[in-house]
């Protein structure tokens, strides 16, 4: 059993990270949107323009998976370049991408979660 002591210190560190806390669930809400889920994951592979990120995650339309970028994009989680008329989409953030690939090597394969 704990002192009040113990509980009062654990207390003040658990208030302490609830900024921590808004960012999780902010990132996490994110994360589970399909596509941008999806985006992301494909987005482990390279740079891709938003056709082809359309033609190889296989939903929904352009306009929609734009949205989808520009919203990532926003967060901070992805940028972009532009090369002649095409813009490019990569990751952004390393914490994002160890984030995603760690969901997508230990949880995607499974059958039955």
């Amino acid at each position: 059993m704990l002192s009040k002591e113990e509980i009062q210190a654990i207390k003040k560190k658990f208030n302490s990270r609830e900024p921590v806390c808004e960012q999780m669930i902010s990132l996490f809400s994110l994360l589970s949107n399909k596509i941008r889920f999806r985006i992301l994951c494909l987005l482990l592979e390279g740079d891709f323009c938003v056709t082809d990120i359309v033609d190889i995650i296989q939903i929904g339309k352009i306009s929609n998976v734009s949205q989808q970028l520009k919203l990532l994009t926003m967060a901070g989680i992805i940028d972009n370049r532009r090369d002649k008329k095409q813009i490019f989409y990569r990751l952004k953030n390393e914490k994002i991408r160890d984030l995603v690939a760690f969901i997508q090597k230990n949880y995607l394969d499974m059958k039955n979660i």
